[in-house]
């Protein structure tokens, strides 16, 4: 069975001309200023395209902020080491007790203690008294 009043239009059929009286009356009644279906659609679509590419833009700038916020904190916790210090290790010492007396004030300390680590190659958060650790010191 075959509708008589569709409202669906293909958008791959190049043509939007009605086939019946009735379909040209409802046309003439919906776009009263002569303007056909066809024009209607055409300028809707620069538009809804535009909205489209404005919101991948604004995921690409999000994506690549993201990025770089990600990147300036993990480049901050490791590069910007200027110059090393030599701590001995007294009896009781721990890496979290040397971090804390040596680190900058708004760094966190489990990031001292990752750069502590990595300056020294330790595996593992043991050190023994007696023994000498270089530690970063940040400006």
């Amino acid at each position: 069975m075959m509708l008589k009043y569709s409202t669906y239009q293909s958008i791959y059929n190049g043509t939007l001309e009605a086939t019946t009286p009735e379909r040209n009356s409802v046309s003439h009644h919906m776009y009263p200023s002569g303007k056909s279906a066809k024009a209607v659609v055409t300028r809707s679509y620069p538009f809804s395209s535009m909205q489209n590419l404005f919101k991948i833009a604004i995921v690409l700038l999000l994506v690549i902020s993201g990025f770089t916020v990600v990147g300036q904190v993990f480049a901050s916790s490791g590069s910007s080491s200027q110059q090393e210090k030599r701590v001995v290790v007294e009896p009781g010492d721990t890496l979290w007790s040397i971090a804390v007396k040596n680190k900058p004030s708004d760094m966190r300390t489990v990031v001292y203690i990752e750069a502590i680590k990595r300056n020294n190659d330790l595996n593992s958060p043991d050190i023994q008294a007696g023994s000498v650790l270089s530690v970063p010191v940040y400006k």
